[in-house]
């Protein structure tokens, strides 16, 4: 999660510095938006040691939410920002590491449930 969120900043900082212009500003609060959302969750998980289903069901969601923003950028014309034909390393890896977010938190709330349907015997 913070891996992700500081890959966000760093985007954010590179886009600001690309452009000055309405859809660049716009994709550096996105992407720093999209950092400062992560870096809490990663924080929250690392704190919540598994009592809690509430960070991984988020985490879940907004991992979704950029995967299917990240699709839609690159085959609708989006308002301000509009098509985007770019595919770099850094979505990859961005996109690599939110499927195995989504795929951890998945499991881990699937382990959780169990766990309360099931309590462990000592």
């Amino acid at each position: 999660m913070s891996i992700c969120g500081i890959i966000y900043f760093v985007t954010s900082y590179t886009q600001l510095l690309e452009g000055n212009d309405p859809g660049s500003q716009i994709q550096t609060m996105f992407f720093a938006t999209a950092g400062i959302v992560y870096i809490p969750l990663g924080i929250w998980m690392l704190r919540n040691r598994l009592h809690s289903r509430g960070p991984y069901v988020i985490s879940i969601l907004v991992s979704i939410f950029l995967l299917v923003l990240y699709v839609a950028s690159r085959t609708i014309n989006l308002p301000v920002v509009g098509v985007q034909e770019d595919i770099g390393i850094v979505d990859i890896v961005t996109k690599v590491i939110q499927v195995g977010i989504i795929a951890i938190s998945v499991r881990l709330v699937q382990d959780l449930k169990k766990e309360q349907i099931l309590p462990a015997i000592k």
